[in-house]
């Protein structure tokens, strides 16, 4: 693992060279064919993590208004038996029972954490390193201003701030698109590199947690990022929607495209592309 985490150790000019070299050797060696189908599952994946997202938020909606639909109605049959009072304490209890759950699941994960870095520091830190790191170039920080989603000024100057290509799940999902995809490419090549070759890409092709850690990192960030964007910074609109709408409205594009991304997060494994 820590052959892959060349973040915190300096890539040295030689080494960074050899590794190109090793890259151009197999892809030179990659036939026409296995370069055009690669090309063409890059447009598959980027559209099943799309279609991930948008099926997440509608299972989220559906079971939010089956919940509420179910919520209301035992609320009406117990004002009409006149046991209001002692629903309104049964649901009480219900919801402290669920935030004394999630608190126990949440420290059992950080007790878990903690415990992995105390055996295994070699495999566990490198892999929060990577998702912490992937956090700060999604959100560009605390603050929320920067990272990938403020692209938009690079790619177009301050003009474009705030464009709905960068300032939305699409950016998380071209971003998880362009990491797995160069696993998969990767993989194809990997066959072909010269038979002594960097273990880099050895440690590509056998582990992927280090990708997985960094994309989950980075699209949370995004998802922050978005969620500041669309409540303690909502003051700025969308500068190439189709359609014109008040403030309002871009702030709950912003938060919506927020919790699509954070319901998707647990499903950034390359097994599901």
């Amino acid at each position: 693992m820590k052959q892959i985490i060349v973040i915190p150790e300096k890539l040295s000019t030689s080494r960074a060279k050899k590794l190109y070299e090793e890259f151009k050797y197999a892809w030179d060696k990659t036939s026409s064919k296995e370069k055009k189908d690669w090309g063409l599952d890059v447009g598959v994946v980027f559209g099943k993590v799309m279609l991930r997202r948008g099926r997440g938020l509608i299972k989220a909606i559906g079971n939010l208004g089956r919940m509420i639909f179910r919520e209301c109605k035992d609320f009406t049959i117990a004002v009409y038996n006149k046991q209001s009072t002692e629903h309104a304490n049964i649901r009480k209890d219900a919801a402290v029972k669920s935030i004394k759950s999630a608190a126990q699941a949440s420290n059992k994960i950080i007790n878990n954490i903690i415990t992995l870095l105390k055996t295994n520091p070699k495999e566990a830190a490198p892999t929060l390193f990577l998702g912490f790191v992937g956090f700060m170039c999604g959100s560009g920080g605390v603050d929320g201003n920067g990272g990938i989603p403020d692209l938009d000024i690079v790619a177009g100057g301050i003009g474009n701030h705030r464009s709905i290509f960068f300032h939305s799940v699409i950016s998380a999902a071209v971003l998880e698109t362009i990491v797995f995809s160069s696993i998969k490419a990767i993989n194809i090549m990997h066959s072909k590199l010269p038979q002594e070759h960097d273990p880099f890409w050895d440690s590509v092709i056998n582990k992927t947690d280090w990708a997985e850690a960094f994309v989950t990192g980075a699209c949370t960030g995004i998802a922050y990022h978005l969620l500041i964007d669309g409540t303690i910074q909502g003051n700025k609109a969308y500068v190439d929607l189709p359609v014109s709408m008040p403030m309002g409205g871009h702030n709950t594009i912003f938060v919506t495209n927020a919790a699509m991304e954070a319901m998707d997060l647990d499903k950034k494994k390359i097994k599901n592309i």
